[in-house]
This record gives C-alpha cells, sequence and structure tokens, in this order.
C-alpha cells in the first residue's frame, strides 16, 4: 500500500494547525487514488509528529510512504530534522520504502505558478 504524508511545521494556534488538516485533506481529493492512505504531520507544538504519522500508516499496512515538506526554504528542519526521523523509521522498519519529496520552495515551476497568481 501506498501512503502519504504532508508535513507543516505546526502552531501553537489550532487554526493554523486545522488549515494544515483540511489542506492535506484537499490534497487528498487532488491526488486520488494514487495514494491508499493519506495524512498529514506536524513538526512540532502540534500532533500528529511526523515519527506518529509514519507509525500510524505503516500500522494501517502502509509499503511505501512518500513525505512532503510543506515548508518554502531549506531551512534546519528540512536539511536536518526531517531527514533524521526519515533515517530512524528506516532503521525501524527495514520493509518500507520511505520517500522524502523536495520540499514546497524547491519545487519545479513553483515559482512560475506564484507568478501566475498575482
Amino acid at each position: 500500500m501506498k501512503g502519504f504524508i504532508l508535513v507543516a511545521h505546526g502552531s501553537r494556534r489550532e487554526l493554523a494547525n486545522q488549515e494544515i488538516a483540511d489542506f492535506s485533506a484537499s490534497v487528498t481529493h487532488a491526488l486520488g487514488e494514487r495514494f491508499d492512505i493519506m495524512g498529514h504531520a506536524f513538526w512540532e507544538l502540534a500532533e500528529p509528529s511526523l515519527a506518529q504519522a509514519i507509525d500510524s500508516q505503516v500500522a494501517a499496512g502502509a509499503s511505501d510512504i512518500k513525505i512532503f515538506p510543506y515548508f518554502l526554504a531549506q531551512g534546519r528542519h528540512v536539511v536536518e530534522d526531517l531527514p533524521s526521523v526519515v533515517h530512524e523509521k528506516r532503521e525501524q522498519y527495514p520493509q518500507l520504502t520511505l520517500t522524502l519529496l523536495p520540499h514546497l520552495g524547491a519545487l519545479p515551476n513553483f515559482a512560475k505558478w506564484l507568478a501566475e497568481q498575482l
């Protein structure tokens, strides 16, 4: 089974976290049947954490999970923290394929898309 996790920073403001959950649901709808299990996670300040989201998808039967960092820049979370969790989970679940996708700001044509919105 294929899984997808959108991971964002997380906030002390519950409305901000709910916005991420709602956006993740929109992505789920847009992706259709490309993934069997969809979800979201937060790096800090909210749950589920990335580790919890991965554990949950593995428990639900995922064997291949793609993780999308919903971050604009290559800050510490993108460069160090998220890869660290991915490394730990690869060791914990050797049968699991975990792919850390490029972060939002690094997506091809993101700047062009933004320019078209303005």
